[in-house]
């Protein structure tokens, strides 16, 4: 086997490991979120990596402290739920401020989880208000955006069926308002890919 040999098999291995290695390590800025929490975390992120500790701690904060806000809007249900994605927020800021955190890697995947704990929170909190016989499309969204959030921090890809059921509730809210109802079927729909979507995503975090 000769040297170009080699080198063109070098090549195709090295190339092989890169598409490995999964999007938690690509790059992540505050462009990429539009709301929060992610918007602070996002901040918190791109202050560790530039060495600021007090900032990216107080970004955390900030997070920890909207996440917490939504236990008193989420379903009775649900509520422990959110509390709990806010603690994991303040125990990454401790971690920062503390020196224990050391790669921004390792707060991309709390941020995945946390968000995905913010998805089955609300995606719960759906289910209670469709029981209720509620239209429960501005909770649906709420889902699928923090299952959205998720799946950009954690670097795995969504379903089609959750990425369509995401897409689909988002433009339901816009046009007929977060208090007008869906159509039914629609809202089982949606109901059925974006729950699908978090329990998809959740193996895999």
């Amino acid at each position: 086997m000769n040297s170009k040999t080699y080198l063109s098999l070098g090549s195709l291995i090295t190339a092989a490991l890169v598409t490995a290695v999964p999007a938690l390590y690509a790059q992540t800025s505050k462009d990429d979120f539009k709301k929060e929490p992610d918007q602070s975390m996002a901040a918190a992120h791109e202050a560790f990596e530039k060495g600021d500790k007090d900032k990216a701690t107080a970004d955390l904060n900030e997070a920890a402290r909207w996440v917490k806000k939504q236990a008193k809007k989420v379903g009775e249900s649900s509520s422990a739920g959110i509390k709990t994605a806010g603690d994991e927020l303040e125990k990454l800021g401790d971690g920062v401020k503390k020196g224990t955190v050391k790669s921004g890697d390792e707060m991309k995947k709390t941020f995945a989880k946390v968000d995905h704990e913010i998805a089955s929170c609300w995606h719960k909190s759906a289910e209670g208000t469709k029981k209720a016989g509620k239209d429960s499309t501005a909770d649906l969204k709420k889902a699928g955006q923090a299952l959205e959030s998720s799946s950009k921090w954690s670097g795995h890809q969504l379903s089609q069926g959750a990425k369509d059921s995401v897409k689909a509730v988002k433009k339901a809210s816009k046009e007929t308002g977060e208090g007008a109802k869906a159509a039914a079927n629609d809202l089982d729909k949606w109901f059925k890919g974006i729950g699908d979507g978090i329990k998809e995503l959740g193996k895999q975090l």
